[in-house]
């Protein structure tokens, strides 16, 4: 069997250790059960899950476990000592070491004043249209990360469908001032490769071409709220812009998977008239 169709054999398996593992991380998630949620030995599911995700199912959950941490540290008033125990750390120190480590500060230097992200620059810009291929996601945006570790199962397993240039592209459908976090619409999504169609839970959309205004954020994507701050309270009244009504987007210049959160590159495209 040849090495695409031994992952492609392992698709849905993997697919259903990705869903898995996002629906539970609040939950132990041991090598064993994730084993028995693939119907796979341990050493054999892991191993498939490597090299179909570019990371191994552990740090998969770390990752995370500490973004959703960094989350909680800016957006809610739980403790350390409480956001240490729901990302399942035996103690806070443990916790600070592994928080320090990926985010380069602490955690109570991170929550009292952050690392803000450097909007390097503000542009406006013609682009062409944006073929597509996706997967829906609904809930708050921020949880669409959740979306793109399915989407990167799947395309990473179809043949064709992920280069070394690939990028994510987030689409946000919805205002997140006008309607309830869990009624937020969005679509995690890739470009779409010449002749490609989407399968297995994707579907196509086209991102229309004309002028935008594209700031670029650095930093992590717990921080992305800053640069919105920045262009849409700042920028854009100064400037005269005036946004169109299509869908804002977002491009991930760089892999979460391999970058430090503050190395972390996105890029903000806004329509514009």
């Amino acid at each position: 069997m040849s090495e695409q169709a031994n992952l492609n054999a392992h698709k849905e398996r993997i697919k259903r250790v990705v869903t898995y593992i996002h629906a539970n991380l609040d939950t132990p998630l041991d090598m064993e059960t994730l084993g028995n949620v693939a119907c796979l030995s341990s050493h054999h599911w892991h191993r498939i899950y490597r090299e179909i995700m570019g990371e191994t199912a552990s740090q998969t959950i770390r990752r995370r476990r500490l973004w959703r941490a960094a989350h909680q540290l800016l957006q809610t008033s739980n403790t350390i000592e409480q956001i240490a125990v729901a990302a399942h750390y035996g103690s806070t120190a443990a916790f600070s070491r592994a928080f320090t480590n990926q985010y380069t500060c602490s955690p109570s230097r991170y929550r009292d004043k952050g690392r803000k992200g450097s909007m390097t620059k503000i542009e406006k810009r013609l682009i062409e249209p944006i073929k597509l291929i996706g997967m829906d996601h609904q809930g708050p945006h921020y949880e669409i990360g959740r979306t793109f570790d399915r989407l990167f199962a799947w395309a990473c397993t179809t043949e064709g469908m992920i280069t070394p240039e690939t990028k994510g592209i987030a689409v946000f459908f919805d205002n997140p001032t006008e309607k309830p976090p869990e009624e937020l619409t969005s679509l995690a999504a890739i470009p779409c490769p010449e002749g490609k169609e989407p399968g297995e839970g994707t579907r196509a959309h086209t991102i229309p071409g004309g002028p935008h205004a594209i700031a670029r954020h650095i930093g992590p994507y717990t921080e992305l709220g800053k640069t919105y701050t920045q262009l849409f309270e700042s920028w854009l009244p100064a400037s005269g812009e005036v946004r169109n009504g299509a869908p804002l987007f977002e491009i991930n210049m760089n892999d979460p998977k391999t970058t430090p959160p503050t190395d972390l590159i996105t890029d903000i495209y806004v329509p514009l008239k």
